[in-house]
Formats: structure tokens, C-alpha cells, sequence
């Protein structure tokens, strides 16, 4: 749980912040009192020890921002907002220097407010996780690039220390267990860059609001992914071969293009009988049905967003009759495109 405090002296700016919705759609921030008295503002800190902290700069008043360093000296770990009405460039770089998170200009803008704390959600537990769960995490790693198969042991194990280690706090275990989710994502997705294009980003990444999740359910949600990035990994291995590396990851990385046997081979200067020799004599796979396999899979993630139009995911892999891609789609998967995203968005509400 991340506790927000606030100090505001006329009252104004901390009346505007409890309005907004942002408390009611994330759970795992929690507004606690407001101060208006500045002599009791340590007395506030040292006692109720927020993680956030608002602090509000009356108009016409000077700010020592030097005072910053004093907060943050004594409470470590703190985060400051600052809301003012200063603009020099020389002042918001002293508040920086002296320690404040972020700088807000007033008249505050909720949005900005709701980005800025955003922004410190993502701050919080990366240090652990790079510190402390990265040996776990490259096991994770090392298993999907390998094939897969103990996702879920490994999985569990990552899970328990991160509920061992932050006292069984079912927030915070959750919060610093969404953030290895996606540092585990951003790893697979630097080393294969063109993974990023089969896999589902929400599945790895925070989803504005915050639905607490039983531990059990945080491992299940976990293998059901990571058993995915096994699988594609799986799947395209073969365009590692080095005789086929560079026609394969042509198609894979263009893969929202309209692609043709002709324009692979003019985009990776080979001819295209020799594409079609090799490739299948390599995989073992006609080419055209290679290119048709990389759609659809691509397809099946642009469907995953339940608001998609069918033309236009289509249209987005380079299909302009969103007919003949229906066609197609059915023909590999055994359900129309529609049906499909029917079928994903009826296992997404038994999950919830």
C-alpha cells in the first residue's frame, strides 16, 4: 500500500485532490490525512511515515527548497510533489537537486498529478527485483529460451520469496510482483526483439486500477503467460538456423506489411527460388505457409484487445480484404475472427 499525505495550508488544492477519482480506481494508494500546519509537519511524517508526500507552495511564498533535503534526509525513501506556481528554470532545478520527485504548476492538473504518482508506483520495488530476485528471474528467462517446462516451479519459487521477503503483505507483494512481471517482459523483449510482436503487452504489463489477486491466482496468471513466451520461442526457434535467419526474421520483424515471397526476397537481396529451396529444406516448411503462420499468430494477439475491428486488424498485417483474411485466420485456427475474440473475451471473464 502506498500511503499519500499532504500539506496545504489554505486547504484549496488538498480538497481538489481527495475528489479525484484516482482513489477509488487504484486500491493500492491510500490518502491519508491533510496537514495545514507546517510547524507539524515532522510530527505528521515521523508518526503516520507516508510513502508520498504533496506538498503545497502558497502563492507568493517563498519555498527554501533546501528544506526538501531535510525531509528527505530524515524519512528515506520518501517521494515529494511539489504543487506550485513557480516557472524559472533555476528554481524547479533547485527542487530537483534538493530531492523532490516531481514538480506540479498550478492550477493542478489531475491528470498530471494521477502520472506523476503513476510514475512513482513504477520506482517502487525495482531495486528489489533487479537486487534481489535477479538470479530467479534469469532462471525464468534461461527456461522459456530453452523451451519451457518449469515455468510454473520456477515461477512459484519467485512468487514466494517476493511474499517472504515484503512480511506476507498481500499489496505490496502484489505490487512488487506486477513489476518483476514486466522486468522479466522487457528482458525477453530486448534479447528478441520480434517476441514483442506475439505476445499480448497488457498480459505483462500494470493495468490502470488494481484488483488484489490471491497468491495462487498471481502463479496462474504468471505460467499462463510465460507458458506463452515459451511457446513462441518455440515456435520461430528455427529462424535461428543461420541459413535461414535472415529470411525468417525479415518476415517476423515486417510482419504488419503486406508480404509476398518476391518482396522477402528483395528485402534480404536473395533470389526467390532459392528463398523457397532453403526454407523448406531447413524447417521443413512451405514458405508461403510460414508467412501465413506469422500472420495469424500476430492476428491472434491484435485480437486479444477486445475493441478491435476485424477489418482492422486485418488491414494492421497487411491483409486489404478483411474477407480473405477471415478465411485464412479460420482455416489455421478453426475459428473465425469474430468467434476468436468472442472465445478470448469469455476466458478473460472466467479469470476475473
Amino acid at each position: 500500500m502506498q500511503y499519500v499525505g499532504i500539506y496545504d495550508k489554505n486547504g484549496h488544492v488538498a480538497k481538489q485532490v481527495r475528489e479525484m477519482e484516482f482513489w477509488s480506481l487504484r486500491k493500492d494508494f491510500e490518502l491519508t490525512e491533510v496537514i495545514d500546519k507546517e510547524e507539524e509537519l515532522f510530527a505528521y511524517l515521523s508518526r503516520e511515515r507516508p510513502n508520498i508526500f504533496l506538498f503545497v507552495i502558497e502563492q507568493g511564498v517563498s519555498f527554501q527548497a533546501e528544506r526538501l533535503k531535510e525531509i528527505t534526509n530524515q524519512f528515506l525513501g520518501i517521494k515529494i510533489l511539489l504543487i506550485g506556481y513557480e516557472k524559472s528554470y533555476e528554481a524547479v532545478r533547485k527542487y530537483f537537486i534538493n530531492g523532490a520527485f516531481d514538480y506540479l504548476i498550478q492550477p493542478l492538473d489531475e491528470k498530471l498529478l494521477e502520472a506523476s504518482l503513476i510514475r512513482v508506483y513504477d520506482t517502487i520495488g525495482l531495486g528489489y527485483v533487479v537486487n534481489e530476485l535477479q538470479m530467479k528471474v534469469d532462471a525464468l528467462i534461461d527456461n522459456i529460451f530453452l523451451g519451457g517446462g518449469q515455468e510454473e516451479l520456477i515461477i512459484w519459487n519467485i512468487i514466494e520469496k517476493i511474499y517472504e521477503d515484503w512480511e506476507q503483505d498481500p499489496i505490496n507483494c502484489q505490487l512488487i510482483a506486477d513489476k518483476a512481471k514486466n522486468h522479466i517482459y522487457e528482458i525477453l523483449i530486448d534479447r528478441k526483439p520480434w517476441l514483442e510482436k506475439f505476445l499480448y503487452r497488457n498480459d505483462f504489463t500494470y493495468k490502470f486500477g488494481f484488483s488484489l489477486m490471491r497468491k495462487e491466482e498471481i502463479v496462474k496468471d504468471w505460467a499462463r503467460c510465460f507458458r506463452e513466451a515459451s511457446r513462441m520461442v518455440v515456435k520461430y526457434q528455427m529462424i535461428d538456423d543461420r541459413l535461414v535467419y535472415r529470411i525468417g526474421k525479415y518476415v517476423v520483424v515486417h510482419v504488419d506489411e503486406k508480404l509476398s515471397l518476391e518482396n522477402v526476397a528483395e528485402g534480404v537481396y536473395l533470389n526467390p527460388s532459392y528463398i523457397s529451396h532453403i526454407f523448406k529444406k531447413v524447417t521443413g516448411m512451405n514458405f508461403t505457409d510460414f508467412m501465413i503462420e506469422v500472420k495469424v499468430d500476430r492476428a491472434k494477439v491484435l485480437l486479444r484487445d477486445s475493441r478491435a475491428k476485424i477489418y482492422d486488424v486485418a488491414a494492421t498485417i497487411g491483409y486489404s480484404n478483411a474477407e480473405y483474411f477471415a478465411k485464412i485466420f479460420k482455416k489455421k485456427t478453426g475459428y473465425s475472427p469474430a468467434a476468436y475474440q468472442r472465445m478470448l473475451e469469455e476466458q478473460y471473464q472466467q479469470r476475473k
